[in-house]
């Protein structure tokens, strides 16, 4: 007894804070703050908002120099990197940079605004023989209800009634429209202002990004202790990455949305597919209720012109969304934010009733960047307390959900089903299931979409295949070596004498030529059916793309055969894109490049004997296995678009950063990430 009294000396129990005056007049004065700001919330953001309107040029020049900075990079690091004047690089990237802008702008309008133009002119000259179908339809379904039937006999609903109801909304907002016409149009002339002036600031910007750069970082030294300026460098890199990797992959996920919509829909003829289909591109930009924002006013639109097209909608938009989720946005953003669904609504739903328009276009990025900084913060506050971070160390033991029963997948829904579809070919009788009809008809559907499958990743896979070593044009090759001939003047006759089918022949033949020549780098070649399917929906871009790949592999083999290749990317894209003005650009391009192919053929039948032997066959395939079975980091296209060159102190576990960051800095620390603000600082080695 005495032993534990002299414990309990030893350790006195910790006293409970005594709760003063100061303290509670303190919390009542922030709970009166608080009550006064949410009641005068609009009065507390017009401050913001008028300076935001003043700034609103700037802001407008910052997003476009933004997004015109990765353009820009890729003519700078990739394209005239080797030009030794840099001014000069910069000028013409610059050039480039805004006529691509400029061009794609255009041309997207050129598309679009015709198409939508006349279809908002069918819908108005059509639209009261539209009304008048769909409010027979309506009182013809009344009539089949006999507790609603109208006591005189009139029909439920007819067009007088339609138009008084119209009339009266468009009188009650008429003065309103009428009185504010001028302010309208003031609005219209500012903002067309603040876009011009933005361009002439993103110019400045981006003429003069190094400079700024070095302001930036001396400004933060001048201001700040080192470990805190690596902390804002930090969450600088972490702001770079969910804003710009996030907006700029939506972007491009909403245009694929947009085309995917257009197909679908002029395929299954639905009325006003261009116009329904710019009005879902714009919509799924704001994420989770941007599908439902376009498709409620999109399907009254097309219910009106034709009641079953709107089912049809209905479930197109379903498959689109579906394609979307599983497909397109996991290849183009990968898991941007860290967000859960829940943390996507409330993020959707707080900012955009903070912000507005604002908020529910930025919410998601804005509201994982604070996010990840409470959970920064919140770790760093229990490993000064000693206690594990992890949050399945803190389930109540009487969860009925256990961590152990949270099934955690990286896996999409096309995923599993592809790997439920691959279990045909390994399920044994007995073992696995039971025979039954409704199990063979199972087995029956699963072959049938691995074998649709198979042909289309035959068609899209990006790594090379077995199936490269079959077809009737690796036959040819192997028994007679590769045809030299496919030149220029050549090709242009035979494409005249076939109607233009012959080029794409000559683009299979090209692709499965330099598969089978280039397979020791692990690459693959897309045949005429990606080439033609991707030119449509990229509106003539994916081609380029297309042979400037094609014509790195085309250096890489003659640099590994000691040749020289005879053209390059920088020539082909100066006589294709601003030779296109003079329309012999292209086919001096196309001159070119044909003439590298027949040199790649030359040397592949000079460095081979044919017909090929069994022995060399069993070479290339075990080659072709051996690069189709390589393991490769798979990245989003956006991961890949922002990510910078990787220095040896930034190898370091992505984890183990964001753990040091509310932690005391050693003296000879590595440097933090790269920041946006010198993301364009030039690497040298």
């Amino acid at each position: 007894m005495a032993e534990f009294e002299d414990r309990r000396d030893e350790d006195p129990a910790p006293k409970k804070p005594k709760l003063t005056i100061k303290h509670i007049t303190a919390a009542a004065l922030v709970g009166i703050l608080i009550v006064l700001t949410l009641s005068n919330w609009d009065a507390v953001l017009r401050p913001f908002k008028t300076l935001s309107s003043i700034l609103a040029p700037i802001t407008i020049g910052l997003v476009l120099a933004y997004i015109a900075n990765f353009i820009l990079r890729f003519f700078e690091y990739k394209l005239f990197n080797k030009v030794k004047k840099r001014t000069v690089n910069r000028a013409i990237s610059m050039l480039l940079t805004y006529l691509l802008l400029l061009v794609f702008i255009g041309g997207v309008i050129w598309l679009i605004v015709p198409s939508v133009v006349d279809s908002v002119q069918d819908l108005q000259a059509n639209g009261m023989s539209y009304v008048t179908r769909v409010i027979n339809s309506i009182n013809e379904f009344v009539k089949k209800i006999p507790f609603i039937q109208p006591e005189d006999g009139e029909d439920f609903l007819n067009l007088e009634k339609v138009v008084n109801f119209v009339i009266e909304i468009i009188g009650s907002s008429g003065s309103w429209i009428v009185s504010n016409l001028a302010s309208i149009a003031g609005s219209a002339m500012t903002v067309l202002k603040n876009i011009i002036v933005g361009i002439f600031i993103s110019i400045y910007v981006l003429l003069s990004k190094e400079r700024l750069n070095a302001g930036c970082r001396r400004v933060f030294r001048a201001l700040f202790s080192d470990k805190n300026e690596k902390v804002l460098l930090r969450y600088f890199s972490t702001a770079h990455n969910k804003f710009g990797g996030y907006m700029i992959g939506k972007l491009l996920d909403s245009t694929m949305v947009m085309l995917v919509c257009l197909l679908l829909f002029t395929v299954f003829k639905i009325p006003y597919a261009v116009l329904i289909a710019v009005i879902i591109g714009v919509t799924d930009i704001i994420p989770f209720f941007g599908p439902f924002i376009g498709a409620i006013p999109s399907a009254i639109i097309i219910f009106i012109a034709s009641p079953m097209k709107a089912v049809v909608f209905v479930l197109l938009i379903l498959v689109v969304q579906q394609i979307d989720g599983n497909l397109i946005a996991p290849m183009i953003l990968g898991d941007k934010t860290g967000l859960t669904s829940l943390g996507v609504i409330v993020a959707v739903t707080v900012m955009g009733g903070v912000l507005g328009l604002t908020g529910l276009l930025i919410g998601v990025p804005l509201f994982a960047l604070l996010m990840t900084i409470l959970d920064d913060f919140i770790k760093h506050r229990l490993r000064e307390k000693g206690c594990d971070t992890d949050i399945k160390k803190y389930y109540p033991a009487d969860a009925f959900i256990r961590p152990q029963d949270e099934i955690k997948t990286d896996e999409t829904l096309t995923q599993r089903f592809v790997r439920w579809v691959r279990t045909v070919e390994t399920e044994e009788e007995g073992v696995d299931y039971d025979p039954s009809p409704l199990h063979s008809f199972g087995c029956f559907f699963r072959r049938g979409f691995l074998a649709v499958g198979r042909f289309f990743q035959r068609l899209f896979s990006i790594k090379p295949i077995p199936a490269d070593h079959t077809g009737g044009i690796f036959t040819d090759i192997a028994k007679h070596g590769m045809r030299s001939n496919r030149h220029f003047w050549r090709t242009f006759l035979y494409s005249i004498i076939t109607l233009g089918i012959y080029p794409f022949y000559v683009v299979e033949v090209i692709a499965q030529s330099t598969n089978i020549a280039c397979n020791k780098d692990g690459n693959r070649t897309w045949g005429f059916f990606p080439y033609l399917i991707l030119a449509i929906c990229t509106l003539g871009i994916f081609p380029i793309v297309w042979h400037c790949r094609v014509i790195t592999r085309f250096q890489h083999y003659a640099q590994e055969n000691g040749k020289t290749c005879c053209v390059t990317k920088k020539f082909y894209l100066l006589w294709t894109v601003p030779g296109f003005l003079t329309v012999v650009g292209p086919l001096i391009a196309l001159a070119r490049f044909l003439r590298a192919f027949s040199d790649l053929c030359e040397t592949y039948n000079a460095t081979h004997t044919f017909p090929l032997s069994e022995e060399e066959k069993r070479i290339q395939e075990d080659r072709l296995n051996a690069s189709a079975n390589r393991p490769k980091a798979r990245k989003s296209l956006i991961d890949q678009m922002i990510s910078e060159p990787i220095t040896a102190n930034e190898c370091e576990d992505e984890e183990e950063k964001r753990e040091e960051t509310f932690e005391s800095y050693p003296e000879e620390s590595p440097v933090p990430p790269t920041s946006p603000i010198d993301e364009d600082e030039v690497k040298t080695q």
